[in-house]
C-alpha cells in the first residue's frame, strides 16, 4: 500500500523437541539463517551453530510419523496437528545426528525453504 516491500525474515522462533545439547525440550528457541550456518539460541543463552555443509537432509513429517521413525512408538500428544522439522547432519566427530523442531504454522515452511 505504501510501497513497503515485505522483508523475508532470516529468524524464526520455533519449539525445540530434541537434538540441541543443553536446550530444554518443548521450549522455544530462535533459529537464524546466517551466511555460513544456522544458529539456534535458547532464551537462557545456550547457542548452537550448525554449518550448512554439515546438513544432510531437512524433513517435514507429522508427529505420528516422527515418533515411529525416531522413537519406534506411535505415541501422539494432545497438541492437535503438529509437524516436526528434522535436520539430519554429520557432527564434527563424523556421527550422523538430528535436531527435531516442531511447529503448527506455515511461517516455518517458508523459513526452511530458504535453506
Amino acid at each position: 500500500m505504501f510501497g513497503f516491500k515485505k522483508k523475508e525474515t532470516n529468524s524464526l522462533i520455533i519449539m525445540h523437541y530434541e537434538g540441541l545439547p543443553k536446550f530444554k525440550q518443548d521450549f522455544p528457541c530462535t533459529a537464524t539463517l546466517e551466511d555460513d550456518c544456522i544458529v539456534f539460541v535458547e532464551t537462557n543463552g545456550n547457542t548452537v551453530k550448525l554449518p550448512y555443509g554439515q546438513i544432510r537432509t531437512i524433513d517435514a513429517m507429522p508427529e505420528t510419523n516422527f515418533m515411529m521413525k525416531y522413537h519406534n512408538d506411535k505415541a501422539k500428544t494432545k497438541r492437535g496437528t503438529v509437524w516436526f522439522r528434522v535436520i539430519t547432519y554429520v557432527s564434527s566427530a563424523g556421527e550422523e545426528k538430528y535436531i527435531a523442531l516442531w511447529n503448527v504454522d506455515m511461517k516455518t515452511a517458508k523459513f526452511f525453504d530458504q535453506l
